[in-house]
């Protein structure tokens, strides 16, 4: 229930802050002078916590009360990122300055759950992982598609 909360308020947070960006230009439709343009904007909640992030580039991700690195390689990312009420990151959907791909993620406490992506050329995969042993992989692309279930360590479905 309280996952159910946290998504509404989330939800209603932003369709305020674009209601009050609507609100801000002419009723004439003028928009010169008036986009808003900003290298980020963070929600937060009655608590302070920061609740939602968007940002081009996005801070690395807060786990366990730290901010940890988000690639070795330094690569840095830009888009929406959503924290639960203790402040650690749980879903981000944004694009890689690195890597051109777009990525959507779910993530539990400090581990990734779930990777959608989409690269340039058009090939997207999904990867849904509750741990090494049990894994869900579907990866499409012009020249093939890729179906694996990896099960208790085992590929019921794919793989080797």
């Amino acid at each position: 229930m309280k996952i159910k909360l946290l998504y509404f308020l989330v939800v209603v947070n932003l369709l305020l802050t674009a209601f009050l960006i609507f609100k801000h230009f002419d009723s004439d439709g003028n928009l010169e002078n008036k986009i808003l343009k900003v290298r980020g904007l963070v929600v937060v909640d009655s608590a302070g916590v920061e609740r939602v992030i968007i940002a081009a580039p996005l801070p690395d991700p807060i786990q366990f009360g730290k901010r940890v690195p988000r690639d070795r390689n330094g690569s840095t990312v830009s888009g929406i990122l959503l924290y639960d009420a203790e402040g650690n990151e749980r879903s981000g959907y944004v694009t890689s300055d690195i890597y051109p791909n777009v990525f959507f993620t779910l993530d539990a406490l400090g581990a990734q759950k779930l990777l959608f992506l989409a690269e340039p050329q058009g090939a997207t995969s999904l990867f849904i992982w509750a741990n090494d042993s049990n894994r869900f992989e579907l990866t499409t692309s012009d020249d093939a598609t890729n179906f694996k279930v990896l099960s208790q360590g085992k590929y019921l479905i794919g793989g080797k």
